[in-house]
C-alpha cells in the first residue's frame, strides 16, 4: 500500500470509492488524537473496528455480531465516526485510513 499523506485525496481509491466528501480525514490537533484514543480504550469498540476493517458492514450486521441494541450500536458507531476511525459508506460503515493505521500500528499485538 502506498504511503498515507494526511490531507491528500483518499488513497484507498484502488480498493474502495473515496470517503464522502472525497478527502481522507486525519486528527489535526492533540485534542482530536486524545479523543480518538479515549474512544478506542473500550475493547468493544476496538473489536467493532476490526470487524469493520474486514469489510464494509451495515449497522444491523454490527449490532447482531456484538449482540447490541440499535441504540447502543448507533452510539458506538457515532463515537467511532467522530474519532475518525470509521466512516459511512453507501452500504454501511467502513474503516478509514486512520482506523486501519491504528489497527496496524497499535492493535497488531492485541
Amino acid at each position: 500500500m502506498s504511503e498515507f499523506i494526511p490531507g491528500k485525496e483518499n488513497q484507498r481509491a484502488s480498493r474502495e470509492p473515496p470517503a464522502i466528501g472525497g478527502k481522507a480525514k486525519w486528527w489535526e490537533t492533540a485534542e482530536e488524537h486524545r479523543f480518538a484514543l479515549e474512544v478506542l480504550q473500550l475493547r468493544l469498540r476496538r473489536q467493532i473496528l476490526k470487524y469493520i476493517a474486514a469489510g464494509t458492514r451495515s449497522k444491523e450486521e454490527i449490532g447482531r455480531e456484538f449482540d447490541l441494541s440499535i441504540f447502543l450500536t448507533e452510539y458506538h458507531l457515532a463515537m467511532m465516526e467522530k474519532a475518525l476511525v470509521i466512516e459511512q459508506a453507501l452500504d454501511g460503515y467502513r474503516a478509514t485510513e486512520t482506523g486501519l493505521l491504528y489497527l496496524e500500528k497499535v492493535e497488531s499485538g492485541d
